[in-house]
C-alpha cells in the first residue's frame, strides 16, 4: 500500500495531535529538542509575571513554542503609551485589562496550549501559590519590589526564575537557580538611585531583545539544554550592540541565603517598594484642577522638561527644565501660583517639591502630559 492510500480519518494520535506535529516540525528537526525536548515544552508550566514590554515576546514565543500551561499576571491596563513597545497589545484593546488581552492573542496564536490569566499584581497573598504550582518563573516586571518577591519566594521553593531589566538602551538578563547566586547576592538592598520606570524612557525594541533572550533560555531550562545564562549576568547596551557577561558568585553575606543569614526574616516592607519617589500628594493636582487654576491670572504655567521634548510639543507656559531650576528661582515670582508639568509627572512632582521647599506656592500636573492628553485623543 503506498501513502497515497492512507485514510487521514485512521490515524490515531499519541502525545501529539497531528495539528501539534505539524507545528513543531522545526523543533521537532533539531537534534538538540527533537521529540522527547518538545514533550518537556507540552508538559512545562511557566509563570510570566507581567504583560509589558518584556512579557510581551516572552509570552508569544513561549506559546509559539509550545509551552503546555502558561500563567500570566499583569494587574494593569493597556495604555496608549504602552504600544511603542508592548507588541502583544493592539490599538483597539486601550483601556482592557493587559493579562486578559494577552491571554486572548497567545489562545489566537496557539489553541493546543493552556493560558491561564491573572487580572491583578504579584503580591504576598498571591506568590506562594503561584510560584509553588509552576517550573519556571519569568520576571518582566520594572520594579525591584516584585523582583524581591520573586526571588524571596523561589529560593524558598525551590524555584528558577529568569531575570530582566531594561533602561533606555541597556538590559539585564540572568537565571537563577538553586545551586546558583540569589538574586539578593547581587542586590542586597533596594537601590535608592533608580530612575523612575516611567520618566527615564527605553528604546521600543530594547523589551523585545531582552525578552527575547528570556525566552530563549526558558526554551533551553525547559528542554534540559545548557543555559549560559545560569549564575551569569548577561549586559546588553543597544547602543553600540555590545554584550558582556559577568559571572555571579553566592555571598556570604547575603541578607538571603549566605552562609551567616540562611533562612533569616526578609523585612516584608521591601515588597511594597514603589519605582516612584514620593514626593507628597499634596504636591500634585488632577488634570481637570490644573486645566481650571492655569486659566487664572495669578498663576503661571511652567514646563520643566527638556529643550527638544518643548519643541516637539507643549501647551504653552514658561519653560525651564527641571535640571536648571534650582539657578533660575529668581526668575520666578514668589506671588504667583506655579503649575509644573512633564510628560510623566514625575519631574513637575520633583520641580513643585523643590520650588515649594525654597518659598514657592507649586504644583505638579499628576500624570504628566500623558494623563492630561488621553481624554483629548
Amino acid at each position: 500500500m503506498t501513502t497515497d492510500n492512507i485514510d487521514p480519518a485512521n490515524e490515531t494520535e499519541g502525545e501529539f495531535s497531528s495539528k501539534e506535529w505539524l507545528r513543531y516540525t522545526r523543533h521537532l528537526q533539531l537534534p538538540q529538542i527533537g521529540v522527547s525536548g518538545q514533550k518537556k515544552l507540552k508538559s512545562a508550566k511557566v509563570l510570566i509575571v507581567g504583560a509589558g514590554g518584556l512579557g510581551s515576546p516572552v509570552a508569544l514565543y513561549l506559546a509559539a513554542a509550545g509551552v503546555g500551561q502558561l500563567t500570566i499576571i499583569d494587574g494593569d491596563h493597556v495604555d496608549v503609551t504602552n504600544l511603542q513597545r508592548q507588541i502583544i497589545f493592539t490599538t483597539d484593546q486601550v483601556g482592557k485589562s493587559k493579562a486578559l488581552c494577552a491571554q486572548e492573542r497567545l489562545l489566537a496564536l496557539n489553541p493546543s496550549i493552556k493560558v491561564t490569566a491573572i487580572a491583578e499584581h504579584l503580591s504576598i497573598n498571591n506568590v506562594e501559590k503561584l510560584i509553588k504550582d509552576t517550573d519556571l518563573v519569568l520576571d518582566c516586571t520594572d520594579n525591584f519590589a516584585t523582583r524581591y518577591l520573586i526571588n524571596d519566594h523561589c529560593v524558598k521553593l525551590k524555584k528558577p526564575w529568569l531575570f530582566a531589566s531594561i533602561y533606555q538602551f541597556s538590559g539585564q538578563c540572568a537565571l537563577f537557580s538553586e545551586s546558583s547566586a540569589c538574586f539578593r547576592c547581587l542586590f542586597p538592598d533596594p537601590p535608592t538611585d533608580v530612575a523612575d520606570c516611567n520618566s527615564a524612557g527605553v528604546l521600543g525594541v530594547l523589551p523585545g531583545l531582552l525578552g527575547t533572550l528570556q525566552a530563549n533560555e526558558a526554551i533551553k531550562f525547559l528542554t534540559d539544554l545548557p543555559c549560559p545564562l545560569e549564575n551569569n549576568l548577561l549586559m546588553v547596551e543597544a547602543s553600540d550592540l555590545t554584550f558582556r557577561k559577568i559571572k555571579l558568585n553566592k555571598s556570604a553575606h547575603c541578607p538571603l541565603c549566605g552562609d551567616n543569614h540562611a533562612g533569616a526574616a526578609i523585612d516584608r516592607a521591601q515588597y511594597d517598594m514603589s519605582c516612584e519617589v514620593d514626593l507628597g500628594a499634596n504636591d500634585e493636582l488632577t488634570p481637570s484642577e490644573f486645566i481650571q487654576l492655569r486659566q487664572k491670572e495669578s498663576t503661571l504655567v511652567l514646563d520643566v522638561r527638556g529643550v527638544e521634548e518643548r519643541e516637539a510639543f507643549n501647551i504653552g507656559g514658561r519653560h525651564i527644565p527641571l535640571n536648571t531650576l534650582l539657578d533660575n528661582l529668581s526668575a520666578l515670582n514668589k506671588e504667583q501660583k506655579i503649575l509644573c508639568y512633564c510628560q510623566t509627572g514625575i519631574r513637575s512632582k520633583k520641580a513643585a517639591t523643590l520650588l515649594n521647599n525654597n518659598g514657592f506656592d507649586a504644583k505638579g500636573l499628576q500624570g504628566g502630559l500623558a494623563t492630561f492628553l488621553k481624554d483629548k485623543i
